[in-house]
């Protein structure tokens, strides 16, 4: 177990601090990249589109810190966000995709994070924009609950100035990478074939688990809990892992209760390799139950059967106001 802990330990943030050190040095991020601590990744490794690697730039000069210093920028949000209402998510330290997702480096959390964040905020205006702007840098994670709030947002008198820091931020993410090399657009996309071919990346609802995906989705609306904005997040994109649970977090209210715990020991029991080629050349491919299996264990974490319907996007105000009046 601790030898395959040392084997993933960080291997996504430093394959994209070796994107953004070949950015800066005025290579292609989406070719074979050199790594100090893997040796060398092969094209496709980096998947990121190109509005990314400016803040991934920003990290690179904190050489090996880099790593902890953006861990506890995703464990301050985190705190910030659930210390006055759900200090009990802090059970979910022992949630395997979130143990897997801070183990390897990744990003999903923290687009979460941002976007959950501007989710509860009372008005949405120009610097919200900005922030959402930068969680789409994480596209896969970030999409569904971003257009489930502009949506939430189409009649607020602040929506136009969501809009234009919404696109402000992406020209301004854009800008840098396109001016150093205005082809950096054709080759991410040129990319992301070998990207599929290189790790496997499958739905939850892919081949025979569609039923287990169906189960999952049924037990989520008859438990009333709402937030599909995540729950789609998690389910509906094809994934490369697990660690994709981590979109969920804004549904999850963990209990000291044998929902909860029964959850987390699913989850926990839901490792192991996601494809296992077999000697005929055939693959057995797990990763779509893996997948299905953490919905599951995530309906038990917040509550299993009991129903507690959660806000809706843009209503955070409203309902504090009423708890308040």
């Amino acid at each position: 177990m601790f030898e395959l802990l040392r084997s993933i330990f960080q291997i996504d943030w430093d394959i994209f601090m070796a994107g953004a050190q070949a950015w800066l040095n005025g290579q292609s991020p989406y070719e074979r990249l050199a790594s100090p601590t893997f040796g060398s990744f092969g094209p496709g490794a980096f998947a990121y589109p190109p509005t990314a690697l400016p803040w991934l730039a920003l990290f690179v000069p904190l050489g090996g810190a880099g790593y902890y210093v953006w861990t506890l920028l995703e464990l301050a949000l985190w705190w910030w966000l659930i210390r006055k209402e759900r200090p009990s998510q802090l059970l979910l330290i022992c949630w395997s995709p979130l143990i897997l997702h801070l183990v390897e480096g990744q990003s999903t959390f923290m687009s979460i994070l941002v976007v959950w964040a501007a989710t509860r905020a009372d008005r949405r205006g120009w610097l919200w924009g900005l922030a959402l702007a930068w969680a789409l840098t994480k596209p896969q994670a970030a999409l569904v609950p971003v257009l489930w709030l502009l949506w939430a947002d189409r009649q607020s008198p602040q929506r136009m100035q969501l809009w234009g820091g919404i696109v402000l931020g992406t020209l301004l993410l854009a800008l840098p990478p396109t001016l150093v090399n205005p082809s950096i657009w054709g080759q991410w996309l040129a990319s992301l074939p070998a990207y599929r071919a290189r790790i496997l990346q499958m739905g939850a609802w892919q081949g025979p688990s569609i039923l287990l995906f169906a189960l999952a989705a049924l037990l989520w609306y008859r438990s009333r809990r709402g937030g599909w904005q995540w729950w789609l997040a998690a389910g509906a994109f094809p994934q490369t892992s697990f660690y994709s649970m981590v979109a969920l977090m804004p549904t999850l209210r963990p209990r000291a209760d044998n929902w909860t715990l029964a959850g987390l020991a699913l989850a926990g029991v839901l490792q192991g390799p996601m494809q296992l080629d077999l000697a005929n050349g055939t693959s057995l491919v797990l990763l779509p139950w893996i997948l299905c299996g953490h919905l599951l264990a995530a309906w038990m974490i917040a509550g299993g059967p009991r129903r507690e319907p959660a806000p809706a996007a843009g209503a955070f105000a409203q309902a504090k106001s009423a708890e308040q009046g």
